[in-house]
């Protein structure tokens, strides 16, 4: 009975203790973009559609060197394998693609969820979540350096929180959305022990959850699983293969490389159709 007190007293009192010693979100970015990794990797995974009864599965392969530069090709299973494939690059914050054997481009859409896993900047980190509401534009700036006890003085930033999603503790880095709030404020969810992405919130109410962290080569940390919502929708996300590749496989980031139109045609009569349209122009 003692112990069941003194434990109860403890948790009681460390949410207190623990919300003076949140480390800043400076450290906080800087720590989870040392997991990004380094160099470029070849990413394979599975990707699932489901619509009512019917679940559709396509394959995509990427190729990554940051948040800013990268390469998919995504491939259908089954019976979409000759009648889909899509194949993006994404330099410069615009994304190419081939029409018709016609290269042409636009924005880097603004819901482009890959980047949160890729981010090897913490100041561009920074600056995104400061561009998405979700931190203050000053989050980042080194604190000077103190000359007094009282200079060193832990101030809370109201920014940041502990908060528990996906079986663990994490650093909750947004404004918390009031109980009488229709719509959910956006937010990220950055573990505290592992600092790799587990949830994030943007304003257009799309939300990714990943699970399943594991390292590979070069300091990468990576999910083994991904949920993604919006709306009515989830699509889920399998990680099949992580692995580096050299630097010279560098050129593939250039448009000229693309060698393969666009091919929409396998999904045409398919329920989920709309899904998987409205999934690769918006998050792609």
């Amino acid at each position: 009975m003692k112990k069941f007190f003194v434990s109860l007293l403890i948790s009681l009192c460390l949410p207190g203790l623990a919300m003076a010693y949140i480390i800043p979100t400076r450290t906080i970015l800087q720590k989870t973009a040392e997991n990004a990794g380094s160099g470029i990797y070849a990413i394979e995974q599975e990707v699932q559609f489901s619509n009512g009864e019917e679940t559709v599965a396509v394959k995509e392969t990427w190729l990554i060197d940051s948040d800013r530069t990268m390469r998919l090709t995504v491939t259908g299973a089954k019976d979409l394998q000759n009648s889909f494939k899509l194949q993006y690059i994404y330099n410069g914050g615009q994304k190419w693609s081939m029409a018709n054997n016609n290269r042409t481009s636009a924005r880097v859409p603004e819901d482009f969820l890959e980047k949160f896993l890729n981010f090897r900047n913490p100041e561009i980190f920074a600056n995104t979540l400061a561009h998405l509401k979700m931190i203050p534009a000053s989050a980042f700036q080194k604190k000077p350096v103190g000359k007094t006890a009282a200079d060193f003085k832990n101030e809370p930033e109201s920014w940041v929180r502990y908060s528990r999603t996906g079986g663990v503790v994490n650093y909750a880095l947004g404004v918390p959305t009031p109980v009488d709030q229709e719509q959910n404020y956006p937010g990220i969810w950055i573990e505290q022990d592992q600092f790799v992405v587990r949830k994030l919130r943007l304003p257009s109410q799309v939300e990714m959850s990943a699970n399943n962290y594991n390292q590979f080569a070069r300091g990468l940390s990576y999910p083994r699983a991904r949920t993604i919502r919006w709306g009515n929708n989830t699509v889920t996300i399998r990680l099949i293969s992580a692995s580096a590749r050299p630097q010279t496989a560098v050129n593939l980031f250039q448009p000229s490389s693309l060698d393969a139109n666009l091919k929409w045609d396998g999904i045409n009569s398919l329920p989920a159709k709309d899904v998987i349209t409205e999934f690769y122009t918006r998050f792609r």
